[in-house]
């Protein structure tokens, strides 16, 4: 297959936050440009509807994307339960523990 040199000069910020979101779902820059095209190319249109975003990912939502690609990748061990009430007693316990689940 030949290949071709995509350039294009964007914001440096923008690149940055861009590569820390890509990373945390296992993407690096290259590979989601050719996404991208691939799909504008097997949809014939641009993939996706532009709108402004309404919630950007925090860094604990990208932390715990992080745990779990390590989990995933065997390099951080999973919690694991005997059954379905040991693992429900353990997430009531750290919900007991969080502000933001508290009534």
């Amino acid at each position: 297959m030949k290949t071709a040199v995509i350039q294009t000069r964007v914001d440096a910020e923008l690149k940055k936050q861009s590569e820390k979101l890509l990373s945390s779902i296992g993407l690096d820059m290259t590979s989601a440009i050719r996404l991208f095209l691939t799909q504008v190319v097997n949809q014939r249109k641009i993939p996706f509807e532009p709108s402004a975003p309404e919630e950007v990912f925090n860094d604990e939502t990208l932390e715990a994307a992080q745990e779990a690609k390590e989990i995933a990748s065997g390099r951080e061990k999973a919690e694991r339960y005997s059954n379905v009430n040991e693992m429900m007693n353990s997430i009531l316990e750290v919900a007991e523990d969080e502000p933001a689940y508290k009534k």
